[in-house]
């Protein structure tokens, strides 16, 4: 699977350093979800200029799957997934602009 940006959620399988979603695109970040059969594993999340929105990281202790709700949105002027070890990253978003 790649990534796919259409529709909502979005979802992220392949990290990459190439922003996502081009610089000049705003939108919220309401709900992300990451799930990975692997053990452990990282995620960094970035907006376009290199700024960092979320960060999650699990292990043996816990299960390979995160759930974070963010009560307001976080704010993102672009999309850039520097670090994704395992699993698919889905990110529930309303685009502002």
């Amino acid at each position: 699977m790649a990534n796919d940006l259409t529709g909502n959620p979005w979802k992220v399988d392949t990290a990459t350093a190439v922003s996502a979603a081009a610089d000049g695109i705003w939108f919220d970040v309401y709900d992300l979800v990451l799930t990975s059969v692997s053990a452990s594993g990282t995620v960094l999340v970035q907006d376009i200029n290199g700024n960092l929105k979320f960060e999650a990281a699990y292990g043996a202790d816990l299960p390979g799957h995160i759930h974070a709700h963010f009560n307001p949105p976080i704010k993102f002027n672009g999309l850039t997934v520097p670090t994704l070890t395992s699993g698919t990253l889905k990110l529930y978003v309303r685009r502002l602009k």
